[in-house]
């Protein structure tokens, strides 16, 4: 699976039937304040991932 990650490509082994929450534990991400996208759209953390994805993954920034 290719991962673009802050304008970087990464290549990401996960085991079958990964999800999107596996492959944010694996890179050090938590669910919370991650928006992962995946052709484009917008997808939950329990969507699985399957060889040959690419997904893009965006920290969510706050402040005051």
């Amino acid at each position: 699976m290719d991962l673009v990650r802050e304008n970087k490509r990464l290549e990401v082994e996960l085991p079958e039937k990964a999800t999107v929450r596996d492959l944010l534990k694996k890179i050090g991400y938590r669910v919370q304040g991650s928006v992962v996208v995946k052709d484009d759209v917008p997808v939950i953390e329990d969507e699985r991932l399957k060889d040959g994805d690419t997904v893009k993954v965006f920290l969510a920034a706050s402040g005051g």
